[in-house]
Order: structure tokens, then sequence, then C-alpha cells
């Protein structure tokens, strides 16, 4: 690979959001598209950022040598954990050289193998919301790498359907499926999620419960050994509780549960969220997006689901719980 496609010119400020997706395969398809990437944007004096897993970002540095020192990373395995963070973490750094920068771009790998199936899920909404997040903003190449040896065959489609260009050996394409049926929503994501297959405990709730949410979560979570997210997600709940009182019918249920070592809270309730980046802006006030916004700074994983006519389901997850 050359590399000729991916170190052009990027958009100007007038042009639209350039969302791209880099499919390859193996390590030296990698580092020869992002380097060309990574180059290009410097001989254009532009500023660039390298969102990707840190054993790649090890390669990356060695391949750009000294010009590694003018790049920007980030570990995508601690900013992007929740994939619902990586929007923000794009929109500090936009706002940032928007105004100074003679251009710049970026690199963000928001998929990587290990990735579980729920992470994937939100992966794949995450991308179709990269698209409304930033099209109305000043023009920027943000360029997505997909390991089609690593990855499962749905993750790739997903790609192919959430990018409107794809990048596959020098050659750009338009994204096979693109948009794909996620982009009709003009919401979030009403995809079901699976239901448990372990014992939950369930709470239908309403005003006059809330005190007490919080007891039950955190007895619920150190009934495991000893849940060190226990006030983690005593938190997200009271969060995520309130705004269905408020917001969502003024009732709502809990249900928690444990997978292997992790802790699963979910609230339900009757109310509709009709702001796509929902928890994905920085709020200015209180309110629900506050309390959305908080919930993904402090869970792993944050699934929001809602359409009209089947209400709304947000469903956090807690790593490690009950461990050391």
């Amino acid at each position: 690979m050359s590399g000729t496609a991916l170190a052009n010119r990027s958009p100007t400020p007038a042009d639209p959001f350039r969302h791209e997706a880099f499919l390859y395969s193996g390590s030296e398809h990698f580092l020869a598209g992002a380097a060309a990437f990574v180059r290009g944007a410097l001989a254009a004096g532009e500023a660039v950022l390298v969102a990707i897993v840190e054993s790649r970002a090890a390669l990356l540095r060695r391949v750009l040598g000294t010009d590694a020192d003018r790049v920007g990373f980030l570990d995508m395995e601690r900013v992007g954990r929740n994939p619902a963070r990586i929007i923000p973490a794009w929109q500090d750094w936009v706002e940032e050289n928007a105004a100074t920068a003679r251009g710049f771009r970026g690199i963000s790998e928001s998929v990587w193998a290990g990735r579980t199936p729920s992470e994937l899920a939100e992966c794949r909404q995450h991308e179709r919301l990269l698209n409304t997040a930033f099209d109305r903003g000043p023009g920027w190449w943000l360029l997505c790498p997909y390991d089609i040896d690593a990855l499962p065959a749905s993750a790739v489609d997903a790609a192919n359907g959430s990018h409107p260009c794809v990048v596959d050996h020098d050659i750009h394409t338009r994204g096979a499926g693109y948009p794909d049926a996620g982009f009709a929503h003009p919401a979030l994501s009403d995809e079901p999620l699976d239901e448990p297959s372990v014992p939950m405990w369930e709470l239908d709730f309403g005003l006059p419960d809330l005190g007490r949410l919080r007891d039950e979560v955190t007895d619920f979570a150190k009934k495991l050994e000893g849940d060190r997210r226990a006030d983690d997600a005593a938190l997200v709940v009271s969060e995520l509780a309130a705004n269905s009182i408020k917001y969502g019918g003024g009732a709502g249920v809990l249900r928690l549960w444990h997978e292997g070592a992790d802790l699963v809270c979910e609230v339900r309730d009757r109310g509709l969220i009709t702001d796509a980046l929902a928890g994905q802006r920085r709020p200015t006030g209180l309110g629900g997006q506050a309390g959305l916004w908080i919930s993904n700074r402090v869970c792993d994983l944050l699934q929001i689901r809602s359409a009209p006519g089947k209400g709304t389901v947000v469903r956090a997850r807690f790593a490690g719980s009950g461990q050391a």
C-alpha cells in the first residue's frame, strides 16, 4: 500500500466533515496507511491527533520517528472504553483547533479485537452519531481503522454502513450500505437490548422510593464479595431514576443483575429521548442531560434505547464488580 489516498488534502473549513473507514489487514498495512495519513497532515501544517490502542500507538511512534513528537496521542482503551466518551473527546479537540489550526485531522480506533458484543453495538451507534455530531461544524478529516483480519464480519459490515467513504488498499469507495437503517431513526437507537440470562432483582419505583434506591443498589452490589463499584452504581442509578421521575412519566422500573464479574443496572420508563447525542454533550446546567453525562463518565458502558411508543431503557455496566 502506498498510502497516497490517506495523505492528500484535508477538507477546507467550508467543507463538510470527512468521515472515512480505513480497512486494513495486519500491522504493516495499518502502519503504512496511518503513517501516510499523519505525515500528510504534518506536511500541510495541520494538527493531528491519533486515538488508538496503545499497542498500535507504540508501533506507529516508532515508524514516525521524530515526527511523532508533533502528533498528539490518546490511549483509546482508556478514553474509549465506554464508546459514549469518544465524541466528547473529539469535540474538545475540534474546539481547541478550529480557531487556530490551519487544518486538522484525526485517527479514531473505536473498534478493536476483544470488544464485547455490547461494546460493539455501542461502537456502531457511535460511528453513526459522529456524522450527526460534526457534519455542521468546521471541515476536518477523521479516519477510523478497522482490522478486517481480527474483527468479526459484522463489525466490518457496520463500518461500511456508518461511514460515507471507505478506504481499502488506496481505493476510495462509498460505504457499502451507507447509510444503514440506524440513520432512519431521528433520535437514539431503538435496537432491542438482549434480555439477561441470569436471575435479576427488580423494583417498580416512583417519587417516594428515590430515597431508598441508592441503599438498595449498594446492598445488591455488595452481595458479590463486597463490590468495589457500589458507590459508582448507586450514583448512576440515582441520576437515572431522577430522570425517570422528571421526564419519564413520574415512575420507572429498576433492574439489577450480575453477569460474571460485571454489575448491570437498568432503568426503564415511559419517556422519550429526542436528542441523539444525549449524554455526549457537556451539560450547561442541571437536568436530564447532566444525569446522562455523569452516568457516561462513571460507568464502563452506557446503553440508551428510546423510541416513540416503546419508552426509554438505560442500561449501565460496571466491569470487574466484586474484584479487588
